[in-house]
């Protein structure tokens, strides 16, 4: 696993997280097959321990230096990625058929993911400040997406409003043009948890419990209350409350894990029997859960009981499978550089939703999938161009100014 003193970079391309680290290694290779055999092969020297990798120029969500992180977190990471691109391509269709209402816990891993990063690096950290940057630089690159697409939806969208109105309604929440949500929900916790974190490393179980509660009070008032969420804004802090349980808590397995207390018997045991609980209980109740999280309800928790494990334990097969092809690195290159790749994934869904409503075809359950797997290839094979035709030359330029 990574150090924990060593966070990477935030933001744009060229801006250092605080800090600066030592310049990377690599130069840019010309063939492209030889790039992705180079990425594969530093992928094994990092599991293995090997030499340290700077994430100068890369956009990311990441909290951790990807040099000291595990592969294998990275490719939980990515693929959760990709299968939340592959569901927000298919909400555009008037007609969407889902093809995993029974099986969708990605979103969680992917929170969790990132709370494992921040209880492995920050939390012990002195200096909150790169956090607080990181939240500023989410919301920004969310608004820089939303806004322009809420303008055309304003122009061009079914109910028009008049466009200084649809752009306030994005900058205070009030509406929601996009599907990219969760960058809205990273850029705020970011901002939070400099405050969360002093406690969480004083009182961690009371704010463990904290966290629950709020969870379980939020989803409560989401579920059996029925409450109306007509208003993005009320939808967007229920969401809000209920998503830092899933961050907490990863915070505190990744706090286990740098202590080297969290992989064991215990762990694994502790695994199956959730897994059977919430596979009893979903069975019991004839699997209620539809694949709707936003507002998360309890049907779908009892259903994230044990689609989580599972999913966990298929994408660590497939890890041991394909860990040594050359053409994992363009997955794990996913997870590297998150915060482009939802700004990739928003961008290419927005231009299937505007030649849908161009055109005016309704493509069934075949042409959603195809479509929607297109724009999966597209993100992954846009960031594999950015990494190798721009991101290095930019740490190259660094390298070389800073001489």
């Amino acid at each position: 696993m990574k150090n924990h003193h060593a966070p990477s970079g935030v933001g744009f391309t060229g801006e250092l997280g605080g800090q600066i680290r030592e310049p990377r290694q690599t130069v840019v290779r010309r063939n492209r097959f030889a790039f992705v055999v180079d990425v594969a092969a530093r992928a094994r020297q990092r599991e293995a321990g090997g030499q340290r990798r700077s994430a100068v120029g890369s956009i990311s969500l990441d909290v951790a230096d990807s040099s000291r992180r595990q592969v294998l977190i990275d490719f939980y990471r990515s693929c959760s990625m990709l299968f939340v691109f592959y569901h927000h391509t298919t909400t555009v269709f008037p007609d969407s058929v889902e093809l995993f209402p029974k099986f969708n816990p990605f979103a969680e891993l992917f929170i969790a993911i990132s709370g494992f990063m921040v209880g492995m690096v920050y939390l012990h950290k002195e200096s909150y400040r790169p956090l607080v940057l990181r939240g500023l630089k989410v919301l920004a690159a969310y608004f820089a997406v939303s806004v322009p697409v809420a303008m055309g939806m304003a122009v061009l969208g079914k109910q028009r409003e008049p466009m200084g109105e649809a752009i306030l309604n994005v900058l205070t929440f009030q509406s929601e043009p996009t599907a990219i949500t969760i960058l809205k929900f990273y850029g705020v916790m970011f901002l939070l948890l400099p405050l969360i974190l002093p406690a969480f490393k004083r009182h961690k179980f009371l704010v463990l419990l904290s966290s629950a509660a709020v969870f379980l009070v939020s989803t409560w008032i989401a579920g059996p209350m029925a409450y109306n969420f007509e208003n993005p804004a009320p939808t967007f802090l229920v969401f809000l409350l209920q998503g830092q349980f899933f961050l907490i808590l990863g915070t505190w397995l990744g706090d286990l894990h740098r202590s080297k207390r969290l992989i064991g018997h215990p762990f694994y045991v502790a695994m199956v029997l959730i897994f059977l609980v919430g596979l009893s209980v979903d069975f019991y109740l004839g699997f209620p859960s539809n694949g709707d999280k936003y507002p998360y309800k309890f049907d779908k928790l009892i259903n994230l009981l044990w689609t989580l494990p599972l999913l966990l334990l298929i994408l660590w097969a497939a890890f041991a499978w394909i860990k040594e092809w050359p053409a994992t690195a363009l997955v794990l290159n996913v997870g590297r550089n998150s915060l482009i790749a939802f700004i990739a994934s928003e961008v290419a869904r927005q231009f299937v939703k505007l030649s849908l409503l161009i055109s005016g075809l309704h493509p069934q359950i075949y042409g959603q999938t195809v479509t929607s797997v297109f724009v999966v290839v597209f993100v992954t094979v846009s960031l594999w161009l950015y990494r190798l035709y721009w991101q290095d030359r930019v740490s190259m330029v660094y390298r070389l100014s800073g001489r």
